[in-house]
C-alpha cells in the first residue's frame, strides 16, 4: 500500500478467515520500503499533462519498489514458518478523476508477480467508478470488520495524505450501512510545507507546527474551498489539495514556508474532519467514538486539535483496537484481495455512490 503521501510502500501479511458473521483478521508481519527522493519528488510533482512516456517510466519504477516490499515480507514470513498465497496491490495513485469517472493507480502488477513469484490483484477501483462510484474510499471495506462496536456508532478517521472518514453504526453488519468519504487535506498540505520549511518529507510528530501559531485569515480562506462543501459521497486527491490548492489559496505566489503555515495546514486538517463529523451527527448519524488511524495518527499536534475540536467525543487511536495505525490500510489491501479471490461483489453504494454491487481488483498470475 502506498498512499497520497507517496513516501513509499508499506506491506503487511494477514491471516484472514471467514468466522460466524464475518472476518478473522490477524496481522502477521510488516515492512516499509521508501521510495528514493528522486521518485518521490517525480511523483508529488505528476502532473496531467506529464508525457505518457514518464508514466510508464514512473510505473516501473514503482513496480519494483512494491516488489521490493513485497519480497522483504516474504522473507520474514519465511522465518515464521509462512508463505504468501496471494499479493493485494493498490498502487501509487497519480491522479484520480471522479468528476469523469477515471483514475490511474500505477505500479506495475505483473512486475510484482514476475520478482515475488506470486499471484497479484490489483487495481481495485476502476470497477467501482465503471458502474457510477467515486472509486473511494475503499476504506470502509476494513472499518467495518476492523471496528464496528457492539453497542456504540463509530466515526473511524484515516488520515494519509488525504483524510477520510468512515460512519460504522453500532452492531452495522454490512456495507450498505456505512456512510464513507473523503475529509479533504490530510498530512499531505503538512508535508509540502515541512518539506519547504525545513527540509525534511513530514513534520514528525507535529513539532513544526507545535512552534508556529495558526493564521486565522489564511484558515478562513482555505475552509472556503468549494471541496468542503460538497455532499457525500465525495473523494479527492492531490490534483485538488495539492499545488493547485496553494495556488489558489495563495494566488500572487507569495508563500512564507514556516512554522505558522504548518500550524495552518494542521488546524485545516483537524477542522475540516471535525466539520464533517459535526455534519454526520446532524445528519442523524451519532457519533460515540472517533478512532484515528493512518500515518496523522502519529502527529501528537494534529492529535491534540482533533481531540479539542470534536470534544466531547472521545477520540484514540486504532491501537486501542488493537491494530497500530499504519497496518489498517495494508489490512484494507488483504481484505480487497481475499474477497477478490472468491468473486465476492462489495456493495459500496452508498459509500462510494457505485449503482450496484461490484467484483472489485484484476487478477495477475505469476509467470
Amino acid at each position: 500500500m502506498s498512499g497520497t503521501s507517496a513516501d513509499g510502500v508499506d506491506a503487511a501479511a494477514f491471516d484472514i478467515r471467514p468466522k460466524k458473521g464475518g472476518l478473522s483478521i490477524r496481522p502477521v508481519a510488516s515492512c516499509h520500503a521508501a521510495y528514493k527522493s528522486d521518485l518521490a519528488e517525480a511523483l508529488t510533482q505528476f502532473h496531467p499533462t506529464t508525457s505518457a512516456n514518464q508514466a510508464m517510466e514512473l510505473d516501473i519504477a514503482v513496480g519494483a519498489v512494491f516488489a521490493k516490499a513485497a519480497k522483504k515480507l516474504i522473507k520474514t514470513l519465511a522465518l515464521k514458518g509462512h508463505k504468501p498465497t496471494l499479493i493485494g496491490s493498490h498502487g501509487q495513485t497519480i491522479l484520480h478523476r471522479p468528476d469523469i469517472g477515471a483514475t490511474l493507480q500505477i505500479g506495475s502488477a505483473a512486475h510484482i508477480a514476475a520478482i515475488t513469484g506470486v499471484d497479484v490483484w490489483s487495481d481495485f477501483r476502476r470497477a467501482d467508478m465503471a458502474v457510477g462510484g467515486q472509486g473511494a474510499p475503499l476504506a470502509p471495506v476494513a472499518h467495518l470488520p476492523l471496528f464496528v462496536s457492539p453497542r456504540q456508532a463509530t466515526a473511524v478517521v484515516n488520515i494519509g495524505g488525504i483524510a477520510n472518514i468512515t460512519h460504522v453504526p453500532a452492531a452495522a453488519k454490512g456495507l450498505q450501512e456505512l456512510i464513507a468519504f473523503d475529509t479533504g487535506p490530510g498530512n499531505m498540505l503538512m508535508d509540502m510545507v515541512a518539506q519547504k520549511a525545513i527540509g525534511q518529507p513530514f513534520d514528525r510528530n507535529g513539532r513544526l507546527a507545535a512552534t508556529g501559531l495558526v493564521d486565522q485569515k489564511i484558515l478562513e480562506k482555505a475552509l472556503k474551498h468549494s471541496y468542503f462543501k460538497k455532499p457525500p459521497p465525495k473523494s479527492t486527491g492531490r490534483e485538488t489539495f495539492g499545488q493547485p490548492f496553494l495556488d489558489w489559496l495563495f494566488p500572487k505566489g507569495r508563500v512564507n514556508w514556516d512554522a505558522n503555515l504548518c500550524a495552518t495546514m494542521t488546524e485545516l486538517t483537524a477542522a475540516s474532519v471535525c466539520f464533517e463529523i459535526n455534519r454526520l451527527k446532524h445528519g442523524g448519524r451519532p457519533v460515540d467514538q472517533i478512532i484515528v488511524c493512518g500515518g496523522g495518527a502519529k502527529n501528537g499536534s494534529l492529535m491534540k486539535r482533533l481531540i479539542q475540536l470534536c470534544a466531547p467525543d472521545p477520540v484514540v487511536t486504532s491501537d486501542k483496537n488493537g491494530i497500530a495505525p499504519m497496518l489498517v490500510e495494508t489490512a484494507l489491501m488483504a481484505i480487497l484481495t481475499y474477497h477478490a479471490s472468491r468473486g465476492n461483489a462489495l456493495d459500496l453504494s452508498a459509500v462510494t455512490g457505485s449503482k450496484r454491487p461490484v467484483k472489485l481488483g484484476v487478477f495477475t498470475p505469476a509467470p
